[in-house]
């Protein structure tokens, strides 16, 4: 639901990655710089661009280590309590525009964008797997998330599929990829480019935007 984030403990592992790089380069162009004194060669270029292939590198572990803990995360994911049949495999062609299916009717403030919102939640792909859930088999508790309904922080299906509800509603939200991650998918590589998404949400609290 939310925009790509990345766990502290992976920018530090990439900084480290990135800084041993830097090491390597500074080293070969020390040796290149000797050697090419007398040539035509541009040490220069030759360095800027091994620094390039250097940072394109880091990003690939980086990127790697990202996906692989993603992975290891979503083993622990349960669906919501008493949706568990709703989280299964659907057909990807057939979610091409936003659909919003009322699950339990709220009774609560009327949600507008930009309004801050306190919900339950649990995302699917269209192969049944869970991407992401407020529930887990490694907590006791299920954790809420908190948020502002913006298109800076969520994607759009959220923004656009929870407007105009109500508070203690709880909604299934179908997503195309255009109103989700779209042609480039997560960053996690737990949604692929161009493919739709589910959510169901359960929609607890909520605090009025203040101009």
């Amino acid at each position: 639901m939310s925009k790509t984030t990345t766990p502290i403990w992976q920018r530090v592992a990439i900084w480290i990655i990135a800084i041993a790089m830097l090491g390597g380069t500074i080293v070969g162009f020390v040796f290149m710089v000797l050697a090419t004194q007398d040539s035509d060669i541009d040490p220069q270029a030759i360095a800027e661009n091994m620094a390039y292939e250097q940072q394109a590198e880091a990003y690939e572990e980086w990127h790697k280590q990202q996906v692989e803990a993603a992975k290891e995360d979503q083993k622990k994911l349960l669906p919501l309590e008493g949706y568990e049949d709703k989280v299964a495999p659907f057909e990807a062609g057939s979610v091409t525009e936003l659909t919003v299916e009322t699950l339990v009717e709220g009774s609560g403030a009327t949600i507008s964008e930009g309004d801050y919102l306190t919900v339950y939640y649990t995302g699917w792909t269209p192969n049944g797997e869970m991407f992401d859930s407020s529930r887990r088999n490694d907590t006791d508790e299920v954790s809420t998330a908190e948020f502002q309904l913006d298109s800076a922080q969520l994607i759009e299906g959220w923004v656009k599929g929870l407007t105009g509800k109500r508070v203690g509603g709880t909604y299934l939200l179908s997503v195309p990829a255009d109103l989700a991650y779209g042609s480039d998918g997560d960053s996690s590589g737990l949604i692929q480019p161009d493919e739709p998404i589910k959510f169901i949400v359960q929609v607890v609290k909520l605090e009025a935007r203040t101009e």
